[in-house]
């Protein structure tokens, strides 16, 4: 009988993913989705085998905006309030169960630079990530953002 290896960690994210979810426990008992993203937010995260990694999050219902090539100053602060993304590169810490994006690029400026370390887990076609304690917010307890691996077969199905 042949025993097959887990594939690590590392291996086990390198694929394209869309969001699932996103959950938040509030100090005062409260659970939610994340506000920024609303209860049917639409994402996509894709980890690379070479390193690189790209997360993409919006509302889908954010407000459209009345022209396209000139945004008002309304229409640019609401951008800040219903998406992110951002890219660099990545890497996984398999004893503690560590993803560490290294933010190159990010919609907000500031975050360029930046470190974004999450908690990370892969079961079968399932990816979860959590901030840890320290980036959250002061009312909040934890935040899961949980994530579907994109079957090649249905990659090209709508959302």
């Amino acid at each position: 009988m042949s025993t097959q290896e887990r594939p690590t960690l590392k291996k086990s994210l390198v694929s394209a993913w869309r969001l699932e979810s996103t959950l938040q426990r509030l100090t005062d008992g409260t659970v939610r989705p994340s506000p920024l993203y609303g209860p049917n937010g639409v994402g996509y995260l894709i980890y690379s085998a070479s390193g690189q990694m790209s997360a993409m999050l919006a509302n889908p219902t954010r407000k459209r905006w009345l022209s396209e090539d000139e945004p008002t100053e309304k229409d640019l602060r609401a951008l800040h309030d219903s998406f992110v993304a951002y890219c660099g590169r990545y890497e996984v810490d398999e004893v503690q169960g560590i993803v560490t994006h290294h933010i190159e690029l990010h919609v907000t400026p500031n975050y360029s630079g930046t470190l974004a370390v999450r908690h990370v887990s892969v079961e079968g076609s399932r990816l979860t990530l959590r901030p840890l304690k320290e980036e959250l917010s002061p009312n909040m307890l934890e935040y899961t953002l949980t994530w579907r691996r994109i079957e090649e077969a249905h990659a090209l199905s709508p959302l």
